[in-house]
């Protein structure tokens, strides 16, 4: 699609300046942040965490903390009399959903998991008033058939947590769809998904896109998604919009330093040949271990796996296959109805008590979202110590000087140490939740999808942290992760997960010869997307 002159404008903003208070004083997150929206067009808003990306979005949506304040700023909406954003009493009433409509990153975490997805379309449009009792249930299974769901009635009839990731954020899609929204703002709308359900994704936002000539908003962290979904692209840094243009022209020919610096971010230069080798001797062995939910199919179906000394191996599948069963069985968060699991020759499978606290010495997870496992009452510095505080490790002064090492180390420096969750973006949450599982010095660190959530320079710098205190402690680490390029470039060995036992192993730098017909379909996913 080409921008020409005199395109209709679907959605402008001007001059926009938000602030937010930080140690007593206020510090700007968007500093003239002027860009047009054009009728059928999707444009991505690039950049990293911390970027000011999702103020943007939530300014346009109305959703900014109470906290936050908008110095200047004018919303023109199609079909709206111009909004002056520093005003308060503007009515969002009259542009949430039907004018400006958002889906989530999490869509999971978006719906409410006491309700029905019947009722939330029902709640959806009662509250717009779009549709009369009788009419609710036909236009729900419209659109859920849209997007692709068979059976409507059976996805109407289930609560979030009995579908999938990818299914949840179909059924958010056609929720905000349903409304015929001007302008639909996507936050992150895949970085939560493997890599079969995201290409799922990507193809229904392109299909819809051209059959509905949707006027979108991309905001993401991923150059490969927009370089493959967007018309244009802004690159945005520290609040301030500094590259735009056509995606092909910005991306590949960019003008601006920090426009280079996010593009040579794609490339992981990392290898497991320069990471330190394994050591021959076992540390954790799992064998045949099946777990199932309320005598349903097995989650776990007879998983079996040695983790040497020192060694990397990365655990690759799609959503529900079991990855993250296994990693909380390990750390006993759950227990499997049979099979076994030994770490150093002790049998660990049902250890409780004690026993199970002494492990989490020397057996560490990392959350995939962090923020949720984080006490958000607590600063980066206070959870850092909390396990040293657990296994009285240290006395005071020695707590918190190691908690300010990790932290510095994970990158969270100055004052940014003192901030609590709620106050810390998303990827400096998921860096605290690292610091916090290194405090213990662990011999097994497990991360369950701990890089899916950042931009990419800083999935290279956690991963190169990883690397050096790999080779500097010489722990071992289980990497569960739908990104391929991750893994390859990381792990000494790749297992692939397929409905609950590994299917294939793999060495990390061979992971393109897979011959099982599952893993060729994940690497299929992993390919870069056609563009728009």
């Amino acid at each position: 699609m080409k921008i020409v002159d005199g395109q209709k404008e679907k959605l402008r903003i001007e001059q926009l300046e938000v602030s937010y208070p930080q140690e007593g004083a206020m510090q700007t997150a968007l500093k003239s942040v002027t860009f047009t929206l054009y009728e059928g067009e999707i444009l991505s808003l690039l950049g990293e965490s911390g970027s000011g990306k999702s103020t943007v979005a939530k300014t346009l949506i109305g959703l900014l903390p109470s906290s936050a304040t908008v110095r200047s700023g004018t919303l023109i909406l199609s079909g709206h009399s111009s909004i002056d954003l520093s005003r308060p009493s503007t009515s969002w009433s009259e542009i949430r959903g039907r004018g400006v409509a958002m889906l989530f990153q999490d869509a999971r975490l978006a719906l409410n998991p006491m309700m029905k997805i019947r009722e939330h379309f029902r709640e959806t449009l009662h509250a717009h008033r779009l549709a009369s009792k009788e009419q609710i249930a036909s236009i729900s299974e419209h659109w859920l058939t849209r997007l692709g769901f068979t059976d409507p009635s059976t996805i109407l009839n289930a609560y979030p947590h009995e579908l999938s990731g990818g299914m949840c954020q179909r059924v958010c899609l056609a929720l905000t769809l349903c409304l015929r929204p001007q302008v639909l703002i996507a936050d992150e709308p895949t970085s939560a998904l493997d890599t079969v359900n995201q290409r799922e994704v990507l193809h229904l936002l392109q299909s819809l896109q051209r059959e509905l000539g949707l006027t979108v908003l991309l905001i993401t962290h991923d150059i490969a998604l927009a370089e493959a979904l967007s018309h244009r692209v802004i690159v945005l840094n520290e609040g301030r919009i500094v590259e735009s243009g056509l995606t092909s022209q910005v991306l590949r020919e960019p003008s601006h330093d920090y426009t280079r610096q996010l593009l040579a971010s794609r490339d992981l230069t990392s290898d497991a040949k320069a990471i330190s080798p394994p050591d021959a001797s076992s540390l954790l062995t799992i064998r045949n271990l099946f777990k199932t939910y309320d005598a349903e199919q097995p989650i776990l179906s007879g998983v079996n796996v040695q983790l040497h000394v020192g060694e990397i191996i990365g655990i690759l599948g799609q959503s529900g296959c079991g990855k993250s069963t296994l990693a909380r069985c390990v750390v006993g968060l759950e227990h499997a109805q049979s099979g076994t699991i030994h770490f150093r020759r002790q049998d660990i499978t049902h250890a409780k008590g004690s026993a199970r606290r002494r492990l989490a010495r020397h057996i560490q997870l990392v959350f995939q979202d962090a923020r949720a496992s984080l006490n958000p009452r607590f600063s980066a510095l206070e959870l850092v110590q909390t396990p040293l505080h657990a296994f009285r490790v240290g006395d005071r002064k020695e707590r918190l000087e190691r908690a300010r090492y990790l932290l510095e180390e994970v990158g969270i420096t100055g004052a940014a140490q003192h901030r609590r969750p709620p106050q810390l973006s998303t990827g400096q949450c998921q860096r605290v939740a690292i610091a916090r599982a290194l405090a213990l010095q662990p011999e097994v660190l497990i991360c369950d999808e701990a890089v899916s959530a950042l931009d990419m320079s800083v999935q290279a710098q956690i991963l190169e942290l990883l690397q050096r205190l790999h080779r500097q402690f010489g722990f071992s680490i289980l990497m569960i992760s739908h990104d391929v390029r991750v893994l390859r470039a990381f792990c000494h060995r790749i297992a692939v997960m397929h409905e609950g036992r590994f299917v294939e192993f793999l060495q990390g730098n061979r992971l393109s010869s897979g011959e099982h017909a599952h893993t060729r379909l994940l690497l299929q996913g992993a390919d870069e997307p056609e563009s728009v």
